[in-house]
């Protein structure tokens, strides 16, 4: 576990860190820890990262809605948002992670599309974009 141990330590480290905007700036809770990732959480939204280590590792990031009621809808990847609402090429946040140094300048990447994205996505126009985005 040792290699892989830390750099999944090192991906929650730096995701915490990028993604603090959402905390500060924007009134999430967390980050909470999950099995491959961190997990935001506003009273609309929940935005989670993960580090998938596999075959192929991957960094990537869900945006779902969250109801009045608190149950979570079905999310859009943070890619195809990106794309959705206008803002540039998917290949601005790709998710191929095959070494340490990649993994951490993909969450840097995440990160800066996410906050890009955020404006819209606290809007009725990013639920719109979301739930576009999950259907395609």
């Amino acid at each position: 576990m040792g290699h892989r141990g830390d750099l999944a330590e090192a991906f929650r480290s730096e995701v915490g860190v990028e993604f603090a905007f959402l905390v500060e700036d924007a009134g999430f809770s967390g980050p909470e820890h999950t099995d491959d990732g961190l997990l935001f959480r506003s009273a609309s939204l929940e935005v989670e990262v993960w580090f998938l280590d596999g075959h192929e590792p991957v960094v990537t990031t869900l945006v779902a809605p969250v109801a009045s009621d608190g149950v979570r809808a079905r999310g859009a990847w943070l890619d195809e948002l990106y794309v959705g609402g206008g803002y540039g090429p998917a290949q601005d946040v790709p998710g191929s992670a095959p070494t340490r140094r990649a993994t951490l300048k993909r969450v840097h990447q995440h990160a800066a599309a996410l906050r890009r994205l955020m404006p819209q996505l606290l809007t009725a126009e990013g639920a719109q974009l979301i739930a576009r985005c999950h259907q395609g």
